[in-house]
Order: structure tokens, then C-alpha cells, then sequence
């Protein structure tokens, strides 16, 4: 442990904190009496982490990810396909049932139907043959909206086993019957459309006439008209997509009239699409090498989506031992530095733009419940690419009290215990509790509203965080015999 003192006067103390010098000094001793006085301290204490694997996180999303890549650097693989629902929107209308184009028998007749899985992003091989397989989900066994749902989600619970629209297709994430200029000129020009059995399409018009109120909302439309689809992965490695949308095309025709009331023909379309206001789950499997969970490795891994999370062990014994036990904790700092590698830019995935720092223990609840770092004993950080190749969490000194206060209360320390008897009652409870001083790592996605003020100050406030889905990776100083460090700072009155 390594330790700093300097000594500042109450006034000026909530200013000066954080300044901390090696000597010792009194500021204000002159006009303010001993008692007054506050002196703070800083002392660095090593922090050990290692890596561990995820496992199945929230998988509620608003993009999805199709595809099999393996990652250049680390060699481990992911494969990522998704189950959606569609959108049915408010005052979904279609014309009259008189003017439909209908078979012999009178009913309904769609011209085509086609699913396009719609997308802007990628990693890998953009000519990489993939194998994409649909497959229609089951009107009895929905999605339910208030339903937590994972990663290692089960698709052969909501599939249809005995519907017809079962589709396979090839593609590649860049599509060469377009024209260069076509692909880059649209932001979701590229899709990858499967193109259903028409009688799909004529039957979800022929529900609409039977009972339109099957289309008033998504809920009732998932339930008797179409649930959604499951889109699997099934051949091909080298490229993984990033679909912010994925629609449900329906063309028919209609009678209708021109502009000179002669009776004419019209194309008509009806789009379903798969939006923030439906269930879309990602489905991953993760193949992750033994040799990046290994225990000795002098660094520590973090691998999305749903791969490898970093865990690190405050030092709480010795943050709050018998010198510091009456003191207040001011500030706290810990930095995340990526460890240097060997392997060019060219052949690396990208790194997380964003850290959640959060309890072990509250790590399935927290996203479960959709919240939101607190600064308390969840807190956020971005990568800082310019200053250090780091991820720092400046100040988490509540969430160290936090857990002062829980194990004091846990452990029913009293104000008449000695420090013998506090260390027994510390050490039963730790050892019921052997995850409380242990926080994770992980990786997501942060989303932010702006607003603009009247004399133009922009504020940016976070308004979602969620797991990152994408595939990212980096690699952090700390592991086995390499502990990163927590700076603390500690303030006490003088006697």
C-alpha cells in the first residue's frame, strides 16, 4: 500500500480534496482552532481481476445479428441469429374488401411475400457465402411482452413445427447485384430478402377482412395472425450482419380508378416491420477458448456479445482496516488500461465504447430491470482512445461505502467491538458472502437524447443501457501476478 497525507482546514476541504500532495501541511491553524482541522489522506491499493465467461445475458434488443465469425485475434467464434415479432401500426387499414383482386373461390388473393432483412453494418468477409434459414413462429406459444429473455434462448419453444413457410437462402453482406453507388448512396439498401410462399401473404390479407380487429395491435396481431419469425444461422463463417429492421412485404392488387374515372388496376404494398415496440430477441453461441479463461494470464479479457466479462476483487480489507475503520471515504479512483498487443488493427475487432461497472450480484437484475447506472453502486465509462487507452471510473467511492455499511450491518459489527472481534464477525460473514466485494465489467451499449437550450447549451442525457450485442474485444492490464491499482482518498478529523 502506498500512502500520501497532506492536511486542509473544513472550509476548504471540499475544494481541495482531491489535491493530494506528498507533504504535510495545515491551512487555516491561524484563525481556526486545532479541533477544526481535517486532514485527508491518499493510499493505492492493488486490485486482482481475472476473466470470466458471461454466459446468456438479457437478450431484448432493438437490432439484431445474423451470422458465424471467428474472431482473428483470440480465435473465438460467434454465431448470432434472432426470433422477431412484427408492428402492426394504429389505423393499419387496407382497401375495401370489393376492390381486392380475389381467386376463384373469392378470397384474397397476394401477389407475393417477401421477408428483407434490412442492414448498414457488418464485420468480416463482405463476399462471404452465408446460409440464412426461416422459419414461422407459432400463434399458440408467443413471445410474452413482460417475459425477461436471454441469449441461450430455446427457438424450438416458439417455432410452428407444422408451418409450411419454412425458407432457406444464400447471401453475402454485400450485395453484388447492386451497384456500387446504389449500396452506399441508401443506409439500408442492403437486404436479404426471402421470398415466402404467396399463400402467406393472402392469408394474413384474408385475416384481416375476417376480423380487423386481429390488426388493432401488435399483441392481437401476434396472437392470431402472424407471430413473428425465427431467422437461424444454419451455413457459412466469415461475416456477421448488424439488421436495425427487418420487414414483411405483402403485394397484391386492387381496383381502383384514375384521374379520368376510368376503372384501372393497382399494385398495392403492406409493410409489417420489426421495431423497438415488438419482442426481438438475439440468439448467440459463443465458442470461447480455454486459453483465454486461463488463470494465469497476467491480463484479462472482455468479449461480446455474451462471451467474457473482466471481474475484479476490492481490496475492502484493506481499504477500511484499523487506521482507516472511523475514516470517510472522499474519492476513489480505478482505471482499466488495454494491455498492448502484437496483433495489427487490421485483424482486430473493435473495442467496447462503453463499460458498465456494476456488482456481481446485481448483474442479471440490473438489465432485467432496464436501469440505469446510479453512480451509487452501478457507474459507466467510456473508452478513452487519446488519454491512456483506458476506461476510467473516476470517483466510486459510494459504492465502497455501500459495501462497508452492508458488511458492518451483515456481519452486526457494534460500536463497542474491539478490532478482534470485528475481523471473526467480518470473516463468518465474508465466507456466507463470498461475492460481495466483487464487482464485473461488462460491456454495452449506451443510447443518449440531446437537448438544445434557448441560448444553444446542448445536454446529453443517457437514456438506455443495455448488453452490447456487436462483436467487440479487448484486452486489460491486471490477471494473475498483475494487479491493476485503486486510488482512495480518506478524510478524518484531527484529535
Amino acid at each position: 500500500m502506498k500512502v500520501r497525507f497532506s492536511f486542509l482546514s473544513l472550509v476548504l476541504l471540499t475544494t481541495l480534496f482531491a489535491a493530494c500532495s506528498e507533504e504535510n501541511t495545515q491551512i487555516g491553524g491561524i484563525i481556526m482552532p486545532n479541533q477544526d482541522l481535517v486532514s485527508t489522506e491518499q493510499a493505492v491499493f492493488p486490485v486482482v481481476t481475472r476473466s470470466v465467461k458471461t454466459g446468456a445475458v438479457v437478450a431484448n434488443t432493438n437490432s439484431c445479428y445474423l451470422g458465424s465469425i471467428v474472431d482473428p485475434e483470440t480465435r473465438a467464434k460467434t454465431t448470432a441469429g434472432f426470433l422477431a415479432q412484427f408492428h402492426v401500426q394504429e389505423n393499419y387499414k387496407l382497401p375495401h374488401f370489393d376492390k381486392m383482386l380475389k381467386d376463384e373461390s373469392g378470397h384474397v388473393m397476394a401477389d407475393s411475400c417477401i421477408l428483407r432483412v434490412l442492414h448498414d453494418e457488418y464485420l468480416g468477409d463482405s463476399l462471404a457465402t452465408m446460409k440464412l434459414t426461416v422459419q414461422e413462429l407459432d400463434t399458440n406459444r408467443v413471445m410474452e411482452e413482460n417475459t425477461t429473455y436471454y441469449t441461450d434462448i430455446d427457438p424450438t419453444r416458439y417455432i410452428n413445427p407444422m408451418s409450411p413457410y419454412k425458407k432457406t437462402v444464400t447471401y453475402s453482406p454485400y450485395d453484388q447485384t447492386k451497384s456500387t453507388a446504389a449500396q452506399h448512396n441508401q443506409r439500408h439498401y442492403r437486404s436479404i430478402p426471402v421470398r415466402l410462399d404467396s399463400r402467406l401473404g393472402s392469408f394474413i390479407l384474408n385475416k384481416y377482412y375476417e376480423n380487423p380487429t386481429y390488426f388493432s395491435n401488435s399483441h392481437r396481431f401476434a396472437r392470431h395472425v402472424c407471430a413473428g419469425f425465427y431467422f437461424e444461422h444454419t451455413g457459412g463463417l466469415g461475416a456477421m450482419i448488424k439488421s436495425d429492421i427487418t420487414t414483411l412485404d405483402i403485394y397484391f392488387r386492387y381496383q381502383s380508378k384514375t384521374k379520368a374515372g376510368k376503372d384501372t388496376i393497382v399494385a398495392g404494398l403492406q409493410r409489417l416491420g420489426t421495431t423497438e415496440e415488438v419482442i426481438q430477441n438475439t440468439r448467440v453461441d459463443n465458442e470461447i477458448p480455454a486459453h483465454m479463461l486461463r488463470a494465469d494470464n497476467p491480463y484479462t479479457y472482455i468479449k461480446t456479445p455474451a462471451g467474457i466479462y473482466t471481474e475484479a476483487t476490492l481490496p475492502l480489507a484493506d481499504i477500511i482496516s484499523t487506521r482507516h475503520y472511523n475514516d470517510t471515504i472522499n474519492g476513489a479512483r480505478i482505471t482499466f488500461r488495454t494491455h498492448n498487443t502484437d496483433t495489427p488493427d487490421a485483424f482486430r475487432l473493435p473495442k467496447p465504447e462503453y463499460l458498465l461497472m456494476l456488482r456481481v450480484a446485481d448483474m442479471k437484475s440490473f438489465f432485467a430491470k432496464n436501469s440505469l447506472p446510479d453512480n451509487q453502486t452501478s457507474f459507466l465509462a467510456r473508452y478513452d482512445n487519446e488519454k491512456g487507452q483506458a476506461y476510467t471510473f473516476d470517483n466510486i467511492s459510494a459504492l465502497l461505502s455501500v459495501l462497508r455499511q452492508e458488511r458492518d450491518q451483515g456481519a452486526q459489527i457494534l460500536p463497542t467491538d474491539n478490532e478482534m472481534s470485528r475481523k471473526a464477525k467480518w470473516a463468518a460473514w465474508e465466507a456466507k458472502n463470498p461475492n460481495w466485494n466483487k464487482i464485473a465489467l461488462v460491456p454495452v451499449g449506451a443510447d443518449f437524447s440531446t437537448t438544445t437550450s434557448a441560448i444553444g447549451t446542448t445536454t446529453r442525457t443517457l437514456r438506455r443501457v443495455r448488453n452490447a450485442y456487436g462483436l467487440s474485444s479487448v484486452k486489460l492490464e491486471g490477471g494473475a501476478g498483475n494487479p491493476i491499482e485503486i486510488s482512495v482518498i480518506y478524510s478524518r478529523f484531527q484529535k
